[in-house]
């Protein structure tokens, strides 16, 4: 039988945390907290890389970054997507906090390897230029 990830007691513990920092924070849309607050726990249950502890350490971060990130996500996933989608914020927020700490993660474990990609994109765009007709 599997162990519960958290007891009913936890689970309790964390909605009054969570409902007691959406009213101390009136200037966040409590649809963007929540929505980041989900996306941090999409991260903690199925990110398998990092220890438990480690994932639970990251889920503020992951709500913060969330939150923050939700405008500019949300106008990625808009210009993504059909012309009749228009990703509201709290869709943003959800996307944002569920990948934006793993991208961090990956990018402090090796920093150039997103360099290296980025540049090799770069060349490949400009290999055979006089080729154009």
């Amino acid at each position: 039988m599997a162990d519960p990830l958290i007891s009913s007691t936890g689970k309790a513990g964390l909605t009054v945390l969570g409902i007691s920092i959406a009213g101390l924070t009136p200037q966040i849309d409590a649809g963007v907290l929540v929505a980041a607050t989900f996306g941090a726990l999409i991260f903690v249950f199925t990110n398998k890389e990092y220890s438990l502890l480690v994932r639970w350490l990251l889920l503020i971060p992951s709500i913060v970054a969330g939150i923050t990130a939700a405008p500019l996500t949300a106008s990625l996933i808009t210009v993504a997507t059909p012309d009749e989608v228009k990703a509201r914020l709290p869709i943003g927020a959800l996307v944002a906090s569920a990948v934006v700490v793993k991208v961090l993660m990956s990018f402090a474990s090796d920093p150039g390897a997103v360099f290296r990609a980025l540049l090799s994109s770069v060349t490949s765009l400009f290999k055979g230029g006089g080729n154009a007709k």
